[in-house]
């Protein structure tokens, strides 16, 4: 996986967990005093905008879904409780997806059965995602209405789909190439 790849996909993980320091009424003032971010390591930068759209997203999520100060606590421990699978079937999938293309880059047809192998754990991958995706719901639905739970859906499948753009946006142009 590349850096690029690593990194998004470790931010979509991020994003899937509402900021823990989030108060319920907005940013708390600790009266903290932060140097200019061009005087910070990149690594610190990078905390600090991948913090930055975590608080933004719990507060999007927390205002569309109308969430008690409870829903919302909830709604991160749920999240929490799923993070590292999901994390661990997204950077999967996005190496299953990378020796596919390299598998279908040439015409030698030794590969057939490393492509198959391929196919078969892409699809596992995606079984998996969706396994997830069901025991969530199903903890999801001890607090939330399904009012709730549908617009939360939609709006997690929206993140992914930017994610994936600006992943996409990186790539050279592969026209004609699989979508894989």
């Amino acid at each position: 996986m590349t850096p690029r790849r690593t990194m998004l996909a470790a931010l979509v993980a991020s994003l899937l967990l509402p900021a823990a320091t989030l108060p319920a009424q907005g940013r708390v003032d600790r009266g903290e005093r932060r140097p200019p971010a061009e005087r910070l390591p990149e690594f610190e930068r990078r905390a600090r905008a991948e913090q930055g759209l975590r608080e933004a997203f719990a507060r999007q999520v927390r205002v569309r879904l109308a969430l008690t100060d409870d829903q919302a606590t909830r709604l991160q421990e749920v999240n929490r409780r799923f993070a590292d699978e999901r994390l661990r079937i997204l950077r999967d999938e996005f190496r299953v997806r990378r020796e596919l293309r390299r598998s279908l880059g040439g015409v030698d047809s030794s590969r057939s059965p490393e492509t198959g192998r391929l196919l078969d754990d892409l699809l596992d991958l995606q079984r998996q995602r969706l396994d997830v995706q069901q025991r969530e719901q199903q903890a999801l639905a001890e607090f939330l209405t399904p009012e709730q739970r549908a617009r939360y859906l939609a709006m997690m499948e929206e993140l992914r789909r930017r994610v994936q753009a600006r992943v996409d946006s990186g790539r050279p142009d592969r026209r004609g190439g699989p979508p894989y």
